[in-house]
C-alpha cells in the first residue's frame, strides 16, 4: 500500500509578480504548454478557474516549483498510478 501525503500548495519562490519571472526555463514550458492548448500563456498566470481547468493549473504552477528531476519523477510517478487506479492503461 502506497501512503501519500498531503502537502500545502507550494508558494512562490520570488517576490517578483508571476508576470516578470515568465523567464528562462518556465517561460519556455509555458509557452509550449499554452501553444498545445492553444491559449495564451498569460492563462496560466491569471486568477485558477474554478473547477478542473483550476485543478490543472494548480498542477502546472506546482509542477515548476518542484526544482528537481527526482522529485519530478516522483509526483509524474504517483499520477501514473493514480490513472492506472483509474482505469488509464496507456501511461508510458
Amino acid at each position: 500500500m502506497t501512503l501519500l501525503t498531503i502537502v500545502p500548495p507550494a508558494q512562490p519562490q520570488s517576490s517578483r509578480p508571476a508576470r516578470e519571472r515568465l523567464d528562462g526555463r518556465h517561460g519556455a514550458l509555458l509557452g509550449k504548454l499554452a501553444g498545445a492548448l492553444d491559449v495564451p500563456v498569460e492563462t496560466f498566470l491569471d486568477e485558477a478557474p474554478d473547477g478542473e481547468a483550476g485543478e490543472l493549473f494548480a498542477l502546472v504552477r506546482h509542477w515548476l516549483a518542484i526544482g528537481d528531476s527526482q522529485g519530478r519523477r516522483r509526483v509524474l510517478s504517483a499520477a501514473r498510478q493514480e490513472a492506472e487506479r483509474s482505469g488509464y492503461s496507456e501511461c508510458a
